[in-house]
């Protein structure tokens, strides 16, 4: 699978909390200036998706939100709460990268030390995430989704489950109801045009998915993975 991504940057931490993100960086992952940017911890990562509907909160409820807002000079605070996980201080230098439109943040490794195993094992997982927004019960799936997976427009998905978390969507078949941990649902949805994808009403509400929410995009084998996007508080 071709990915997308763009060659690696340095970013300085600042007194503020705040990195310049490069504008090659931003256009290449599609982000515009005073755009809304949702932040998630993914395993070694801080992760960065633009946003169109960023959640509205009280005031007291600031630190606890995991939004903010780049603006017109590429300047951008990672928020606090990510900074401490992945033991980031002010000044620290941190790589940079873009990743099907999120930026990846990860803390620079020093260089007499060799990366874990854990970090040979996260790239190529890394490289086949999306992170999509949700709206009007719909995604749209990108092109790397489709090509992988030999998608087209009107396709039929069959949508199953997998655990309490996890939504596996694959071409239409008519002989099976189950597949190894998969249940199947019941529910099937046509790949629309523009490569929307509606997410069965039954299953956004067992899955607690709203709109507006980000929902992890993955490719394995034959098919499409989809949970919910776990923030972190």
């Amino acid at each position: 699978m071709e990915e997308k991504e763009s060659s690696k940057d340095y970013l300085i931490i600042d007194n503020m909390g705040r990195v310049k993100v490069p504008s090659q960086l931003l256009e290449h992952a599609n982000i515009q200036s005073s755009a809304a940017m949702q932040f998630f911890n993914y395993k070694d990562y801080i992760v960065m998706k633009q946003v169109e509907f960023p959640p509205v909160l009280l005031e007291e409820n600031k630190d606890k939100n995991l939004t903010r807002t780049i603006d017109n000079l590429g300047y951008i605070v990672i928020p606090k709460i990510l900074r401490e996980i992945h033991d980031i201080d002010l000044h620290d230098e941190i790589e940079a990268k873009v990743l099907n439109e999120s930026i990846i943040f990860e803390k620079k490794r020093e260089q007499n030390k060799p990366p874990g195993l854990l970090k040979r094992y996260i790239e190529p997982e890394l490289s086949e995430l999306s992170l999509l927004q949700i709206k009007s019960g719909r995604i749209k799936l990108p092109d790397f989704v489709l090509k992988s997976l030999d998608l087209e427009e009107h396709m039929q998905l069959q949508f199953f489950i997998k655990g309490q978390d996890t939504i596996v969507a694959k071409k239409h078949k008519y002989k099976f109801l189950t597949e190894g941990n998969l249940f199947f649902t019941g529910q099937s949805r046509v790949i629309k045009k523009d490569k929307y994808l509606n997410i069965p009403k039954k299953l956004r509400i067992y899955l607690n998915i709203h709109n507006g929410d980000i929902l992890e995009i993955k490719t394995t084998g034959d098919k499409l993975v989809i949970k919910k996007a776990i923030k972190s508080y």
